[in-house]
């Protein structure tokens, strides 16, 4: 009886968070009184209500929702990443937005509770992501525009913005306990295996990935996708691959080597600093720099002149050097 009841209380809450959800578009903490255009069933069809981690952690994926709703305290032991473009009300007419709604509310949309959502981190890539009512405990990593924290909401931890334009585009009413910071670097990839690596250099990946020891790929690793400076799109086109650690004076302390068949660099101005890549190298964009802290055990071949002519070698290279 008490495994029926709770079932029954939570399939009625998750009706009326439905219900709710049909008004939950732009508005703030006290509940959002904006109206649907559509029938209540259409606006929330591809909203999320979740009352486990593993849900919840899906719905905020690419793969997701465009508003997560919770129906209580929840922990998570993984950290969550927030990305996917989506719009408001699943719209694809309406304007980008995403949403975590910490909370249930009444007919009047007036907030009735609220809860926690725990994790150790939570990274923010999906653009104008919203979080009301409620609490997360952990740091916030913001990656996109448009991040909201609304007047409702807490984050009792930090916040971390990876370029001053990601912060100046935040709206931040509510609670932060933690420091508010930028800070470049936490959008680096710090890898320790060879799938993590080949993502870290992908046009999906990060504009510097750093290994923390020896890492062999089977397969070819293509370098590609525009990226600037410390992540900042102000500053230069740049991109790094980093095969060593460094103490605090940025003295190297360990150097690694990466074996791959071949790396194709197809992102321009990408250094290979510190440590060995074993293998060949096929550029096929300008401003390829090789650190004099590093070196190719291999060959290195040029798509034509110009990109050869536009590289700076300042390490060892083993093998040949020449257009290919």
């Amino acid at each position: 009886m008490k495994a029926k009841f709770r079932l029954l209380v939570i399939s009625v809450l998750a009706v009326a968070m439905l219900t709710a959800m049909t008004a939950c578009g732009n508005g703030n903490g006290s509940g959002d009184s904006e109206k649907s255009s559509g029938s209540s069933a259409d606006a929330v069809t591809t909203a999320s209500i979740v009352n486990d981690a593993d849900a919840l952690v899906k719905a905020l994926s690419k793969d997701g929702t465009w508003i997560v709703a919770t129906l209580g305290d929840l922990k998570v032991d993984q950290d969550i990443v927030v990305e996917g473009e989506f719009h408001d009300k699943g719209d694809a007419s309406k304007e980008i937005y995403r949403k975590l709604a910490l909370y249930t509310q009444d007919e009047n949309h007036k907030i009735t509770e609220s809860f926690k959502l725990t994790a150790p981190k939570m990274t923010v890539k999906s653009e104008n992501f919203k979080i009301q009512g409620g609490t997360f405990v952990g740091d916030v990593y913001v990656e996109a525009k448009g991040f909201t924290l609304d007047k409702s909401a807490t984050v009792d931890g930090n916040i971390i913005y990876t370029s001053d334009e990601f912060k100046n585009a935040a709206t931040v009413d509510g609670k932060v306990t933690g420091k508010t910071s930028v800070d470049a670097v936490t959008s680096a990839s710090i890898v320790n295996d060879a799938d993590a690596l080949v993502n870290g250099l992908s046009k999906d990946g990060t504009w510097m990935v750093a290994t923390l020891g020896n890492i062999t790929v089977d397969k070819d690793i293509v370098v590609e996708g525009e990226f600037h400076d410390k992540n900042d799109p102000s500053a230069d086109i740049y991109r790094k691959l980093a095969l060593y650690t460094q103490d605090e004076n940025r003295k190297i302390t360990d150097s690694f080597t990466l074996t791959a068949p071949k790396l194709i660099v197809k992102s321009e101005n990408f250094r290979l600093q510190g440590g060995t890549f074993k293998g060949d190298v096929y550029v096929e964009a300008n401003g390829f720099n090789v650190h004099k802290t590093a070196k190719i055990d291999g060959n290195v071949y040029y798509a034509n002149d110009a990109i050869q002519k536009s590289a700076k070698i300042e390490g060892e290279v083993s093998g040949n050097q020449e257009v290919k």
